[in-house]
């Protein structure tokens, strides 16, 4: 194995990475006219590819009639709703800018990444008007649903904009011009927005279709305003496949979806282990999954349950998708290897110094090629810390680098414990804990100690009906965990707080009291030293 995965390219798909997105559509819907390309499973609307491309078209010059040039920024403050796609090409096509907002946002985070991208724009769900009066001037809004006059002070509707007559597109955009805001979270801080491109997404489109052998029916089940869904779209914009969009993420209703309608791609993970075996386990057509930092000890049993290959993909919103285990490695099942690089992108490992480390040493990950984010919207400072000459990007992900080029994730580089001097990946810890039979869920966070600095700290949600206590929990620990990893404090939860995007919240967790009555020191059910 080298340090890069081949993956071979059709013809259409090497012509994609020298299109733009609107012109990556007009070639979708000549090749596939009448091949379906969206699919609302909640409301059963559905387009072809044809009809998107005209939908898109008129969007596009209703908008320009209304006055959007080239450059502006556009809010789109909606749900997993049809309007969503349209909007997003359709702002794509005329040269603006899209700028995703969540709808759960309150008035000031609204006000905040709408002032931060500078959006002079917004499109945006009926029930939410009220909610973000004001945020950019009356006359440039647009809203989805009925209500309202048509070209009132309110704004505009969204079935205005698809009655529009079609004009020929007048923007001749390049590759490398910025389409998009993707807010995120990023390494640090605030969210900050990812400046995206034609390149960014074609790229994301052409090697997620050719990896997964041009899927057909892809389950898009995240919200829109993640990139997610939006990946999903640029993949079946490749592959010539058709995107099944769910109202949002379901574990209850995820087996359904993908059997009703033969889902041959969706993200999956070992939570699907926890659902009640049934006749619906063998009836999958999904065959190859991407998973990411599955637990290892569950990696093997997921893939025999339902009977397909699930591979780890390394992806962020800066760099996009970036290294992937190949389908015939079934040695690398629960190794925890995330694979090699994807032909299009390098890698480095540094240490804190920003020297690269030998092989097999732990470092900071960092990765150039074509189609990453060009930098962090308003945010110079954070640019120039994270972006390294030679046009490296500093990822903040710990991870090894074999000789041969294959990397291993450890955690985030600021997701870490700092104990008697030893750096502890809570990643790591959790992803042992986790795969204790009786754990549901698992955070780890620092928590300060007089002697040695930082001691880890495990929050733990038992499965239902579960009795584990913690000297169980202790114990399970030392099977896998150096001394100095295995958590000093154990505490029992119901649940643990998330952030829309599902991941577990570390900030309100850490914001907490961290040794309160509730919390078992572990000195006092081992008498072992940690």
């Amino acid at each position: 194995m080298h340090d890069h995965l081949t993956i071979d390219l059709t013809s259409h798909h090497r012509d994609l990475l020298d299109l733009t997105i609107p012109e990556a559509l007009d070639r979708a819907a000549r090749a596939w006219p009448n091949a379906g390309a969206l699919h609302f499973i909640d409301t059963g609307q559905r387009m072809t590819w044809a009809q998107l491309q005209q939908a898109v078209s008129r969007v596009r010059s209703a908008l320009e009639a209304l006055g959007l040039k080239p450059g502006d920024k556009v809010g789109l403050m909606l749900r997993n709703q049809i309007e969503f796609p349209l909007a997003w090409l359709a702002v794509i096509d005329a040269g603006a800018l899209a700028v995703p907002v969540n709808p759960r946002y309150t008035r000031r985070e609204v006000d905040a990444v709408l002032g931060d991208a500078g959006a002079s724009w917004l499109v945006v769900t009926e029930d939410l008007r009220e909610h973000v009066a004001g945020a950019v001037p009356p006359g440039n809004v647009v809203v989805t649903g009925h209500s309202g006059a048509p070209g009132n002070a309110e704004g505009r509707t969204f079935e205005e904009l698809l009655r529009h007559p079609a004009t020929p597109r007048t923007h001749q955009a390049r590759r490398r011009d910025v389409v998009g805001l993707q807010f995120t979270s990023g390494t640090t801080g605030l969210p900050k927005g990812c400046l995206l491109t034609h390149e960014y997404w074609l790229d994301l489109a052409v090697y997620g279709a050719a990896a997964f052998g041009d899927p057909q029916r892809i389950l898009a089940d995240h919200p829109f305003f993640y990139m997610q869904n939006q990946a999903y779209l640029m993949t079946a914009l490749a592959s010539g496949g058709q995107l099944y969009v769910t109202s949002g993420l379901s574990r209850r209703t995820f087996m359904r979806w993908l059997t009703d309608h033969g889902i041959d791609m969706a993200w999956i993970d070992e939570g699907m282990l926890k659902q009640e075996p049934s006749e619906l386990d063998h009836r999958l057509q999904l065959k190859k999954a991407p998973v990411s930092a599955i637990s290892p000890a569950l990696h093997k049993p997921l893939e025999e349950r339902f009977g397909l290959m699930a591979r780890e993909l390394y992806a962020s919103t800066e760099v996009g998708p970036s290294t992937f285990v190949p389908w015939e490695r079934t040695d690398l099942v629960g190794s925890g290897s995330m694979g090699w690089c994807l032909p299009h992108r390098e890698s480095k490992v540094i240490d804190a110094a920003g020297a690269e480390t030998a092989p097999g040493e732990v470092g900071e990950l960092c990765l150039r090629g074509s189609g990453m984010m060009l930098g962090y919207h308003n945010r110079p400072e954070v640019n120039a810390e994270l972006f390294l000459p030679g046009g490296w990007f500093r990822t903040g992900d710990l991870v090894r680098k074999t000789a041969d080029g294959q990397h291993f994730f450890l955690g985030r580089a600021r997701d870490m414990v700092r104990r008697s001097g030893e750096n502890i990946s809570s990643a790591e810890v959790e992803l042992h804990m986790q795969a204790q039979p009786e754990v549901a869920e698992v955070g780890v966070i620092p928590v300060p100690d007089p002697e040695r600095g930082e001691e880890v700290k495990a929050i733990v949600v038992p499965k239902p009906g579960s009795t584990v206590t913690a000297a169980q929990i202790i114990s399970w620990c030392r099977q896998g965990l150096a001394p100095f990893k295995v958590p000093r404090y154990i505490e029992f939860r119901d649940t643990l707080p998330h952030t829309p995007s599902g991941k577990i919240a570390k900030s309100v967790l850490k914001a907490e009291d961290p040794l309160h009555d509730g919390v078992v020191d572990t000195r006092a059910v081992s008498s072992d030293p940690l």
